[in-house]
């Protein structure tokens, strides 16, 4: 590697973007190579510029590639070397769980300092692991927690179709997102009900948006 981290920033808001480049310049460590605001510039970005890590949001437009798990696990699998950081303002502990499982090992939430982000990226250069303190406050689950999600156990794929649904989509565009038939997606909207014992769409959006699942 050379002598700074070379990173590539990935948020759909230009200003996140700048802001973040504006802080990661302030110490020297880092140097920003590329820059992108949807999932389909973000891989053609990746594709012509060499980096060490990638600083990303969780949610981003574009359909070729998806957004949250399903985007950072086509970027895993293209770029296994990449370092990776998700940059967030979701603070559900079910996310985020789901987030690590999948190998994502330094997060960090848009309402830290940005000394936390600088921290994590030294870490992912290194292939190690961060948690900024309101990602580690809300997967305590201690009284303190962002969020108070109840003890249930939803699938990744179940995150993302809740995640999705609070934030406007339709079943029709969700399965467009992931690929999938609407009937395969409605069949994970229904078990995910089943399993927050949420009875309809209203109370269902009304969830993801009091536990900080919308984008």
């Amino acid at each position: 590697m050379v002598g700074f981290i070379r990173v590539v920033l990935a948020d759909a808001h230009p200003v996140c973007v700048k802001g973040v480049q504006v802080e990661l310049s302030m110490d020297g460590v880092a140097r920003v190579v590329g820059s992108a605001f949807d999932s389909t510039q973000l891989f053609d970005v990746l594709e012509h510029h060499e980096c060490d890590v990638l600083v990303s949001d969780y949610a981003l437009p574009g359909t070729d590639f998806g957004d949250g798990l399903s985007m950072f696990e086509h970027i895993q699998q293209r770029y296994p070397a990449l370092g990776l950081v998700v940059l967030t303002s979701i603070d559900n502990p079910m996310a985020l769980r789901a987030l690590e499982l999948r190998g994502v090992r330094a997060i960090v939430s848009k309402r830290d300092l940005p000394e936390h982000l600088r921290q994590a990226l030294r870490a992912a250069s290194r292939g190690g692991a961060y948690r900024s303190p309101r990602i580690r406050e809300a997967l305590g689950g201690g009284a303190g927690s962002a969020c108070a999600t109840p003890p249930v156990a939803l699938t990744g794929r179940e995150v993302e179709v809740v995640r999705l649904f609070a934030s406007g989509y339709s079943l029709g565009e969700i399965a467009e997102k992931f690929r999938r038939s609407k009937k395969a997606i409605s069949a994970q909207k229904r078990a995910a009900m089943r399993k927050l014992n949420v009875r309809n769409d209203m109370d269902l959006l009304s969830y993801g948006l009091q536990n900080g699942l919308a984008a």
